[in-house]
């Protein structure tokens, strides 16, 4: 897994009273227990205390359902913006143990480096990035329910397509072959991007609804104009750079929580 050029805008301030307030840009998205942000921070509450209210405020730049890491990255941000707002704990992996509990890509977003992510996503081990580091992204406007994704794989496990070169390939997503054939569009969208001139790399990201290309260099306003052209104005269409830093070799890795 890698971080990208991309994300949601999340502010919090504090005030003198006890509340704390939420409000979202988008009205689509719940309130309350069922929102991972709002989750997160009852958890951060509850493990270490608030000494002040706080107003939380969540701006959304990526689209919902686009198998991104949205929720969970918000919810990871939420966690390391408290610790660096209020000071405590003095460790980001004493946050680690709530990110498990919010969910499995939570981790993950709290190393905010390239990782190679185990067990159900929450043993995360830093890694340096060896492949492309710039992109074209396109979401279709509909989600692919994870949960079905998951379930149509465990009755007809295949896998997918390798694809990359050494030596940061090969790689495949095997969810891939039955997600495309239920959303064509998906398919359709992956080998357009792979047939586009020095694409190193094309495929669905997760579950989907999203897919990506990588190439070498960052993709100009023309490739994207011919996908916003091919793929009409329902498509989300963004280019976007992998954050990388070699000194990610040198972090330690993350453990699952035991007990």
């Amino acid at each position: 897994m890698a971080p990208i050029s991309l994300g949601d805008r999340l502010r919090i301030a504090s005030h003198p009273g006890p509340e704390i307030s939420f409000r979202c840009d988008d009205p689509r998205l719940p309130a309350g227990e069922d929102n991972l942000v709002c989750r997160a921070v009852r958890l951060f509450a509850d493990s270490f205390g608030l000494l002040r209210g706080l107003t939380i405020s969540l701006e959304k730049r990526l689209p919902s359902g686009a198998g991104l890491g949205g929720g969970s990255s918000d919810a990871a941000a939420a966690l390391l913006a408290l610790r660096s707002h209020l000071g405590y704990p003095s460790s980001r992996d004493d946050l680690l143990p709530l990110a498990s509990t919010l969910g499995s890509d939570v981790p993950f977003f709290l190393v905010q480096k390239p990782a190679l992510c185990r067990g159900r996503g929450e043993i995360v081990s830093p890694e340096p990035w060896l492949g492309p580091r710039h992109g074209l992204l396109l979401f279709p406007g509909f989600p692919v329910p994870t949960p079905w994704a998951y379930q149509a794989y465990a009755r007809t496990p295949r896998p997918g397509e390798e694809r990359g070169t050494p030596p940061w390939g090969p790689v495949r997503n095997d969810l891939e072959p039955v997600v495309f054939e239920k959303y064509l569009w998906l398919a359709i969208a992956r080998n357009w991007l792979q047939e586009q001139a020095g694409a190193k790399l094309a495929m669905m990201s997760g579950s989907g609804s999203s897919v990506f290309g990588l190439w070498e260099s960052l993709p100009g306003p023309e490739l994207a104009r011919r996908a916003r052209l091919f793929f009409g104005p329902e498509a989300w269409i963004r280019t976007f750079s992998i954050l990388s830093d070699e000194a990610s070799q040198d972090l330690p890795d993350l453990p699952a929580p035991t007990g």
